[in-house]
């Protein structure tokens, strides 16, 4: 329920996430072509043998976890782009990183937001702020920035994270 780590992967969707830079920002065709194969690959196989967690996946297909009132895949549906499709387009990568890595945050990061909200189940709307504040805490110490919100919010339970919160969760200002 509260993974932080990376999934465990078979030899053959080993081989096929090799082929994935999930660090690059190239627009080259052979070099991204190659990647997003791939990622149309492993990503049907990792999900029909359930190894993406629930709560993964819960922030792709859940309303809420973005900036608007949408899902990520609704996003990807609305602008055209259906079923399969999807994890094989370019903005597809950064989700498929998360589902196989988790949150892109220092370990003790992790272990320290999964410790403070210990069991999701009986996490309240009084245990945002205490959660905000240590996620500001915990980002000025690594030196992030806002840009790190989203992961962040990947280490929160489903009802800690109203979409306006983002912005506020990880960045450096004092206010």
């Amino acid at each position: 329920m509260n993974d932080i780590g990376t999934i465990e992967i078979s030899s053959e969707e080993k081989a096929l996430v090799d082929v994935i830079d999930f660090r690059t920002n190239s627009r080259d065709p052979d070099t991204v072509l190659p990647m997003l194969g791939a990622a149309g690959m492993v990503t049907p196989m990792l999900l029909a043998r359930g190894a993406i967690p629930e709560r993964r996946q819960q922030c792709f297909t859940q309303p809420g976890w973005g900036a608007g009132r949408k899902s990520r895949l609704e996003v990807f549906e609305g602008n055209g782009t259906q079923g399969t499709d999807i994890f094989s387009h370019r903005n597809f990568l950064k989700y498929l990183r998360f589902f196989i890595h988790g949150a892109n945050l220092p370990i003790t990061i992790k272990v320290a937001m999964r410790d403070q909200v210990e069991n999701p189940q009986w996490f309240t709307s009084g245990d945002r702020e205490p959660l905000r504040k240590l996620a500001r805490q915990l980002a000025r110490a690594h030196g992030l920035d806002g840009s790190s919100a989203d992961e962040f919010m990947y280490c929160a339970p489903t009802s800690a994270w109203p979409s306006t919160m983002l912005i506020r969760c990880a960045g450096p200002s004092r206010t």
